[in-house]
């Protein structure tokens, strides 16, 4: 704390977002449409009330740094959707979005648009809808932006800073706020079509909205409705694609100093093949053939590291995973407001929204360990004669199973939202109350899904005299362990199963979550008395929230008897009771070297049902020191309390391969993922400090710098299944209660991991951004730019600490440097505008070594040219974008983490894996 105090105190050394504003924007506005300095200058006497206060004070600019994308800005660059817009802003990294699928399918994500502020996850990033929760849209907290009313959307308040005390829980990193324009009068809609160069990932964009006033203006009712769609890509469809995986390097000793990894292309599988593999005994090598008979020539293994094959035969199964996922997205909205006195106002709103998501994940891979009997039925006779010439009885076998097809993957999430709220002004003072209930709904169902047990059985038929073939077994009808309803399938080459087979063996994991919120807030906002230096303006507030969920699952699962999905039952509910203040004190006015200098304080009491109570508080200076330098700084403690998934998840469970020291052996067991009700709120330490300077000699001109350190402690963490194991047989044995063995073998039989309260975490950087803008020519010329540059990003799990500033090919990859540039030229109805996205370079990872452990920088450059026809009733326009202009491919950045037999070889959350994208559109407001 004194360390944060004596960077406070020499704020002016430092940097912090500033640039003159709408008065209470209390931000760097890179996003407003090009305007003249006189409209700029009109604009400030306005009253904008903006996420990074509760306070309305026109004049004050808050010490939180706060960028603001407007809806001229939005129009002008016609984004495929609003969160990839969003998500274009340097702060953000690591969001989850349709285009960074990763193959898997136990998140329930896929398809959804979650945001992440400095990469401190999704749970630390607080969505807002018009500064109200909104009930989330996964069990650890996040909203899917797809599901909210975008066409009404006028402007995006993102609070890159500890917001926790305005806001509350969840807003370490910071606030994205979509502010809504629910006075909007008139009819305005938008349709749009887009495909990729490839001919893949298209999308779809339908968009209507209307407003109007009654009852002579007393009343107003604005409705909205759009629809979205967007198309499924592969990577195998692009030349940039090149199966590039991270493998052991062959040149590694522990002797010799080289790289123990490297990064290399063609990279396939060592253990299975699509139509088949023996991988062990004396007829390793064998292959087969689509008809399932074995081929003349071996399989050549190459370099063998673990699953992955370099230089042989392997084949690569990356290039079939969708680096776009299909999704549709609904949504509706409706807002109603009647004034009962000059001074009193009522308002309700419904909203509803529903996302879909299909798409095809991994096909099931024995990776050589199904054990095959030589008397299979279905076995190549040669293959067979070969076993017994050699003594052998079966054999390991391998393979993909890619003529069952891949897991069929399917999430649907929907909301529903109803809320019902008042405003009034009386005596100079500001009330506002509503209530509002959500439910959200989340099914996710993995298709075509093998359970594992029957395959085993189906795959090991035996031909019986009078020449049938049945399961094994069913061959012997006093067999204790008989199936009467198994029917065999052939393992071999590309042969399909029959329906029947089909039905035994294949089925679907099913998981439906049902999410409820209610929330009852007030707040009342005044300015009661003055100092020498101006008003004294204070909101004071109270809040009521409580979170439901069941979550429900299929037999199947429970028993952990599919391939993967898995999940398991479960329900919970929590509470919380918050009371809030805020104040804007004027401490010195027009003054030398003191124009307006302001202290901004807030507190915030928060009593959770499950984890107890905590106090966060905010506490910052802005001093403008004349009409062209200003300076801020704040400091806070913020907090992330313990969301539905970190305490009461039911768990969904995989096979891993773990080594236990007390067997000294490796052997595969199950993983439990599950919730933990004793988990503590994380906190964090927020300090923001800097400066900004708009030159007097150049109008138009904006420049402004800001630090940022953001610590967090007892941060939640589901430690990896290996760390709980080394731990408890290490330094830390109370985490022996999450491990379970067999009575009889003494064998590891589960694994669980909760969350606890172990890890700690940091970032901390520098945001940078210019603006300018200026008369050229018969037109206006607009231009910002924004850079964030990340030093360090660090989490100590306890037994190891991670650097991840710098990193491409880590989940929790975070570049050192990115940026962003919009430069737009209007003349008359006709606007250009040009952005470019800059991700700096970096290092696959840091925490091993890599041959040649480097990722060059990125530029990718986004052209659109729209054009308002000005004589025509509405100003229709049309526009035309064009998205990754020179069709830069994506840096070759394999991410670490996960199943590396369908890595397609580069991080998408950071790199355009689509290329080159085509957008044309028409909009129009009557």
């Amino acid at each position: 704390m004194a360390s944060h105090l004596n960077i406070l105190k020499s704020s002016a050394a430092l940097a912090a977002i500033w640039i003159t504003a709408p008065a209470n924007a209390q931000i760097n506005d890179t996003s407003r449409a090009p305007q003249s300095v006189e409209t700029a200058e009109a604009d400030e006497e306005s009253a904008i009330v903006v996420t990074a206060t509760r306070t309305n004070r026109t004049g004050y600019t808050a010490p939180t740094p706060t960028t603001i994308l407007s809806l001229e800005h939005m129009n002008q660059a016609q984004p495929a959707s609003l969160a990839d817009f969003v998500n274009q802003l340097p702060a953000l990294s690591g969001s989850v979005s349709p285009r960074n699928n990763n193959g898997t399918t136990n998140g329930g994500t896929a398809g959804a648009n979650l945001l992440n502020l400095r990469n401190l996850g999704v749970n630390r990033t607080l969505a807002l809808l018009d500064g109200r929760r909104v009930v989330a849209s996964t069990l650890t907290g996040a909203v899917d932006v797809n599901l909210l009313p975008t066409a009404l959307i006028k402007r995006v308040d993102v609070v890159t800073g500890g917001a926790s005390a305005a806001w509350g829980s969840d807003a370490v990193a910071g606030v994205v706020n979509f502010v809504l324009d629910d006075r909007y009068q008139g009819l305005k809609g938008k349709i749009s079509k887009g495909i990729t160069q490839e001919g893949d990932g298209s999308t779809f964009q339908a968009e209507l909205s209307g407003g109007m006033a009654f009852a002579d203006g007393r009343g107003h009712i604005v409705v909205s409705g759009q629809y979205s769609d967007s198309g499924r890509a592969r990577a195998q469809d692009r030349g940039w694609y090149s199966g590039s995986k991270l493998i052991l390097n062959p040149g590694y000793t522990p002797a010799n100093g080289a790289p123990q990894y490297m990064v290399a292309r063609n990279v396939g599988l060592a253990s299975a093949t699509d139509n088949g593999l023996i991988t062990a005994g004396p007829l390793r090598g064998t292959q087969f053939g689509p008809d399932g008979l074995a081929l003349p020539t071996l399989f050549d293994f190459g370099y063998v590291a673990g699953l992955q094959s370099l230089g042989g035969s392997g084949e690569d199964q990356g290039g079939r995973i969708e680096i776009s996922i299909p999704t549709k997205n609904y949504s509706a909205f409706g807002h109603v407001s009647y004034e009962l006195t000059d001074a009193v106002e009522i308002f309700g709103e419904v909203g509803y929204g529903r996302s879909e998501a299909d798409y095809l994940s991994v096909s099931y891979n024995r990776f050589g360990n199904l054990a095959l009997s030589a008397d299979n039925a279905y076995l190549d006779p040669a293959v067979r004669n070969a076993l017994v010439a050699a003594g052998e009885t079966g054999f390991r076998y391998g393979s993909s199973n890619i003529k069952f097809g891949q897991l069929a993957a399917r999430n649907t999430r929907e909301m529903e939202r109803y809320l019902a709220g008042f405003k009034a002004d009386v005596g100079g003072w500001n009330f506002n109350g509503y209530y509002q209930h959500g439910v959200s709904r989340i099914v996710s169902e993995v298709g075509n899904n093998p359970i594992a047990a029957r395959y085993e059985k189906a795959a090991n038929g035996v031909k019986l005299a009078n020449g049938a073939i049945v399961c094994a077994v069913n061959a012997d009808a006093v067999a204790s362990n008989d199936d009467p309803a198994c029917s065999p399938l052939n393992p071999f080459g590309a042969v399909p199963a029959s329906d029947q087979a089909r039905a035994y063996v294949f089925g679907t994991a099913r998981q439906a979550i049902d999410i409820k919120q209610d929330v009852v807030a007030g707040t009342v906002a005044g300015e009661p008395v003055s100092t020498w230096a101006g008003p004294i303006s204070i909101v004071i507030g109270a809040e009521y929230r409580r979170e439901t969920f069941k979550a429900t699952a299929d037999a199947v699962s429970i028993a952990n008897g599919f391939f993967t999905g898995n999940f398991k039952p479960s329900s919970g509910r929590i509470s919380v009771k918050e009371m809030f203040g805020e104040v804007v004190v004027p401490l010195l006015k027009d003054v030398p070297f003191a124009q307006d200098v302001s202290f901004n304080g807030a507190l915030r009491y928060t009593d959770y049902s499950m984890s107890g109570s905590v106090t966060t508080w905010k506490a910052g200076l802005t001093w403008e020191a004349s009409r062209e330098w200003r300076l801020r700084g704040v400091l806070s403690r913020d907090i992330r309390a313990p969301n539905l998934n970190d305490l009461f998840q039911g768990g969904q469970a995989f096979p891993l391969a773990v080594a236990d020291p007390v067997a000294n052996s490796s052997y595969a067991t199950f993983v439990t993922v599950v919730g933990n009700r004793n988990l503590r709120p994380e906190r964090a330490d927020t300090l923001s400090v800097g400066i900004g300077y708009k030159p007097d000699w150049l109008p138009g001109l904006a420049l402004s710098a800001d630090y940022y350190d953001i610590k967090i402690k007892q941060a939640i963490v589901s430690l990896a299944a290996q760390n709980l194991i080394d731990g408890c047989y290490g330094t830390s044995p109370s985490l022996c209660q999450y491990i379970s063995r067999s009575t009889t073998t003494n064998l590891i039989t589960e694994v669980l991991t909760p969350g606890i309260n172990f890890s700690r975490e940091r970032t901390t950087g520098l945001d940078f951004e210019v603006n300018y803008r200026t008369s050229l020519g018969a037109g206006t010329f607009d231009i910002s730019a924004l850079a964030n540059h990340v030093r360090r990003r660090t989490i100590d799990t306890g037994f190891r600490v991670y650097e991840y500033a710098g990193t491409m090919s880590e989940n929790t990859a975070v570049p050192k440097w990115r940026g962003l540039v919009n430069a737009s030229y209007r003349q008359g109805g006709t606007t250009l505008n040009l952005r470019e996205r800059f991700i700096g370079a970096g290092k696959y990872t840091k925490e091993i070594t890599v041959k040649d452990n480097h990722v060059k920088a990125a530029y990718y450059t986004d052209v659109t040219l729209s054009h308002e026809f000005q004589d025509v009733a509405g100003k229709p326009s049309l526009f035309l974008a064009i998205d990754n202009v020179f069709n830069q491919s994506p840096r070759v950045s394999p991410l670490i983490l996960g199943p590396v037999h369908i890595n397609v070889g580069t991080n998408g959350s950071l790199y355009d894996v689509l290329g080159r994208a085509f957008r044309v559109g028409f909009r129009f407001d009557l």
